[in-house]
Formats: C-alpha cells, sequence, structure tokens
C-alpha cells in the first residue's frame, strides 16, 4: 500500500467534494435541536444543561440557545430540584416526545434508503469504519 497516494487521494476528496462531504456531516450530526430532542428522549435519568454540553461538545451558549428554541417550541420544559433556581432538571413535554419520535422514524427511514442505495453489506462496512474512527478518536486521535 501506497500510504502517500491514500493520503493524496483524501486530500483531494476534502478539496473536490466539500459541499458533499459537509451535506454528509450534516446527515449524520445529531448536535442541534434535533439530535438534543432524540437524545433526551432516550434518557432515563434527569437531565441537567451541563450533560447536553459534554455529551455534544457544545458551548453553554448553544445548549441555552438550543434550549431557549426548544421551550419556546413547546417540546421541553425546566423543573427546579429543590428550589434551587441556579440548577434545573430538563425534562420532554408529551409534544416534545411525540416529535422526538416523528424525528427517530424520519432517520429510520433516511437509513434504511442509505441501506437500500449502497446494500447492507456496503453500509455494514460503512458502520463498522466509522466506528473504528470514533474509537480512535475516543483515545486521543485528532482529525482537526
Amino acid at each position: 500500500m501506497d500510504i502517500q497516494k491514500t493520503v493524496h487521494e483524501m486530500n483531494q476528496i476534502h478539496i473536490d467534494h466539500a459541499k458533499q462531504l459537509t451535506q454528509i456531516a450534516n446527515a449524520l450530526s445529531s448536535s442541534g435541536e434535533s439530535g438534543v430532542l432524540l437524545w433526551l428522549n432516550q434518557q432515563e435519568e434527569d437531565v441537567f444543561a451541563t450533560d447536553i454540553i459534554d455529551h455534544f461538545g457544545l458551548t453553554p451558549g448553544r445548549v441555552a440557545n438550543i434550549m431557549k428554541k426548544l421551550e419556546d417550541k413547546g417540546y421541553v420544559f425546566r423543573q427546579h430540584p429543590n428550589d434551587d433556581l441556579r440548577r434545573s432538571y430538563i425534562r420532554l413535554t408529551e409534544t416534545g416526545r411525540d416529535f422526538a419520535e416523528k424525528l427517530y422514524q424520519q432517520m429510520s427511514e433516511n437509513n434504511e434508503n442509505i441501506i437500500n442505495a449502497f446494500g447492507e453489506e456496503q453500509t455494514l462496512i460503512c458502520l463498522q469504519n466509522l466506528r473504528d474512527f470514533i474509537a480512535r478518536m475516543d483515545d486521543g486521535m485528532e482529525l482537526s
């Protein structure tokens, strides 16, 4: 294997297909309002803003903006434990839970379309590669 040839090919994909890579990243991303809703819907314990910050790697300001938008839409509410106004649990409303379920269904349909387009075997290979990238990043590899 000629690693420099592979490096060059990866570089060219980055340069030549920036728009498509951004679209792929956006399709796989789950860090905006929708991602937070999906994640909240799967949590079994109380969630604080710091949990969202830690899980998604977002800034406190970005999380505050997301929470404000979700509250304005009636998808979440905050409850203060023991009258401590400095901290609040973030919980989904029934409307938020219903919307998160619809988002999950839409995500499932999109993923089914990907599997149908590429085939199950190719999709499984891609998923394993993504898991490997994520594991290496968790071990300290940086992609910046």
